[in-house]
């Protein structure tokens, strides 16, 4: 080995890495998903496994997880979490497929972030709801107005016209 080749790196200006792992506060955070994966549980179930980036201004970079179980007993709670979260980012509901999951990829959204405790591991952070956009309107359907019944004019004997109901 040759000496040299003197590199002379200062370590002292490195910084350490964060690998604070513990759960951010609960919140509402500006998010975005960054990959996704297909998977197939240990019960044959098949999953979706997003993994979403806080986008800041606090905590930025940290990361959480969700898991959407869409096949299975019950994937009724799964698939409406990801119509929310799909309304979320701002698009429409529409058919949810691979092909689209890409296109769902860094677009940002809000969401309410809280955190799960458990006795089998250690507090981890959930996404409790996904927010609606504040340009998004929500349109409450209006009870319909009976319509009015068409009248005719019908004349008298006397040749005077009057209004009468049609049926």
């Amino acid at each position: 080995m040759s000496n040299d080749f003197d590199f002379n790196i200062d370590l002292n200006a490195i910084e350490e890495p964060n690998n604070d792992f513990s759960p951010i506060e609960e919140g509402t955070y500006k998010l975005a998903a960054e990959e996704w994966e297909q998977k197939v549980s240990k019960n044959n179930n098949t999953y979706l496994k997003v993994k979403y980036r806080v986008l800041g201004p606090n905590y930025a970079n940290r990361v959480l997880w969700e898991n959407f179980t869409i096949t299975g007993a019950n994937p009724a709670v799964a698939i409406r979490r990801l119509k929310e979260w799909i309304v979320a980012v701002g698009q429409e509901p529409g058919v949810l497929s691979a092909e689209r999951m890409p296109g769902l990829m860094n677009q940002s959204f809000f969401a309410k972030v809280g955190i799960e405790e458990s006795k089998d591991y250690d507090p981890q952070n959930k996404i409790v709801s996904f927010l609606r956009p504040k340009n998004t309107v929500t349109v409450t359907p209006q009870k319909t107005q009976p319509q009015a019944t068409p009248t005719q004019s019908v004349p008298t004997a006397t040749g005077a016209s009057i209004l009468t109901d049609w049926d």
